[in-house]
């Protein structure tokens, strides 16, 4: 069976050097003599308490398991090493078992030998999904899903990642989730899954400060935050802290590798910025080479009405882009050979991490922007009319609801406070307006009903009334997400109002 691990070097860069020239796979833990007698993790958790005794337990529970995946691997399996301060990794196979090399530095005396076939792969030709597996936080992790060891086969003989096509099969518990990351390092899947095993279907404000309490609680950490980006965008879970489950901390300690201390205030505090991530964007992005024949460009732009195609290279890095203007430009000037003719080279572009309203001007001015990974690779676009869409998709529910209740206080007025229902009389004597859940008493009381003299079913409009204010209730509650079981209640909301409009009539203008 083929299996991958990402294997990483140091901060300093000098270990994935020596990595490379000496055919190593090198981990660190300077402190720490031989493993070769070692038959378990527990047994090298023994000599990591014996080597630091001022780690805690579950620092040590973490170690202990990266070593042992580290001298276990098998002869032949794939080697991933991301390369500092570069935007490469190194691809190898394993070629020779685990040992300690007495006479070298500290820091380069735990090895296996390695053959780096691979030694610069661009980290752009690297899918996001395995991009994003092989940055872990930990020293040694296993590649085990979304097909990855195949692709890390792959990336190896042809430079090429042949990608992953479906949806991963999630954890089933959050026990299961805590089991993965102690199994292998991390554990990807997507924000719905993960809010999804707390029997959550969308992020609203509470979900997410719930679902960082459980995550902080188990000691995991998700980068990104599983509430910065769409909701089927995937996440990478791995440990965060020492706990009573005795999940480890991100990273190997002293000298050049980092720790991250475990967290026992809870969660950790984030930035609650709007994204550009927050809102859906087209991710089947139509791109154009800058080789290709400009006529190439225009088919597509004028079958699907677009007004830009993002320019990239063979890695889909981004490399410009191609408008009409650009068009009749190269036209005008006699060059209109290829989509190089007609190049802009500065489009206008964003990460999923941007602040949203910082980049809404801009948006508007270019009337695009091209979603860009950390690699410049193109994930996706956001036009002008995607955001007024967003925007209106978000706004009008407030203003809906605004305006029915508006009509509702004002159809209340024609009862003076002792013909009010009680629930609703104590609220008026206060001087205070009834709130939208009020006035399904004012309905559903006879004597008011008969008083209103409105041409429809009591039943059914007490039932309208309910699905609004449940609605109400709901957006309270600030979600990130607008997700489709809204779209029945924003129309019951619209046709209640529709109602309402035939009884409470406007001033003649």
């Amino acid at each position: 069976m083929i299996r991958a691990w990402t294997v990483r070097g140091g901060q300093s860069g000098e270990r994935e050097q020596v990595a490379l020239s000496e055919k190593l796979a090198i981990v660190g833990w300077e402190e720490l003599g031989d493993l070769g007698d070692c038959s378990s993790a527990d047994d090298i958790g023994d000599l990591l308490a014996k080597a630091y005794p001022g780690e805690a337990v579950g620092t040590i529970d973490s170690w202990k398991r990266q070593l042992w995946r580290f001298i276990t691997m098998e002869i032949g399996d794939y080697i991933v090493m991301p390369r500092k301060h570069l935007s490469v990794v190194a691809l190898g196979v394993l070629t020779g078992p685990y040992e300690f090399r007495a006479e070298a530095p500290p820091g380069f005396r735990h090895v296996r030998r390695t053959n780096w076939v691979r030694p610069s792969v661009e980290r752009a030709a690297i899918r996001g999904d395995l991009r994003d597996s092989m940055g872990a936080f930990l020293t040694v992790s296993e590649l085990s899903r979304r097909d990855a060891a195949a692709r890390v086969q792959a990336l190896a003989k042809t430079g090429t990642d042949p990608g992953y096509m479906g949806d991963g099969e999630p954890p089933g518990s959050p026990e299961d989730l805590v089991t993965d990351v102690r199994d292998s390092g991390t554990r990807q899947l997507t924000a719905r899954d993960l809010i999804g095993l707390w029997g959550w279907k969308r992020r609203t404000s509470d979900v997410t400060d719930l679902v960082d309490q459980h995550l902080a609680e188990l000691g995991l950490r998700v980068d990104p935050h599983f509430g910065d980006g769409q909701l089927d965008g995937l996440v990478t879970v791995s440990a965060e802290g020492s706990t009573e489950l005795g999940d480890g901390i991100r990273d190997q300690a002293r000298g050049d590798d980092q720790q991250a201390r475990p967290n026992a205030d809870g969660p950790r505090d984030r930035d609650l910025t709007w994204r550009i991530g927050n809102l859906p964007f087209v991710q089947e992005v139509v791109t154009v080479r800058a080789g290709d024949a400009l006529s190439r460009a225009i088919t597509p732009m004028v079958e699907r009405d677009f007004s830009q195609l993002p320019v990239v290279d063979h890695n889909n890095v981004l490399r410009g882009v191609v408008t009409w203007e650009g068009i009749a430009r190269a036209q005008l000037g006699g060059r209109t050979a290829t989509v190089a003719n007609a190049l802009d080279p500065h489009p206008e572009t964003a990460r999923v991490e941007h602040a949203l309203f910082d980049r809404m001007d801009r948006i508007q001015r270019s009337g695009f922007t091209i979603i860009v990974d950390g690699e410049n690779t193109v994930i996706g676009i956001l036009t002008s009319t995607d955001l007024a869409g967003q925007l209106k998709q978000r706004i009008e529910p407030f203003i809906l609801l605004e305006e029915l209740e508006r009509r509702l206080r004002r159809l209340s007025k024609r009862f003076s406070a002792d013909e009010l229902p009680k629930q609703i009389r104590r609220t008026v004597e206060r001087g205070q307006h009834p709130s939208l859940g009020q006035y399904v008493f004012l309905v559903e009381d006879a004597h008011c009903w008969d008083r209103l003299q409105w041409p429809f079913e009591q039943q059914d409009i007490s039932r309208r009334l309910a699905t609004v204010r449940d609605y109400r209730n709901d957006l309270a509650h600030w979600a990130v997400d607008a997700p489709a079981e809204d779209a029945a209640a924003l129309a019951a909301t619209s046709g209640f109002l529709r109602l309402l409009k035939l009884v409470d009539h406007d001033p003649a203008v």
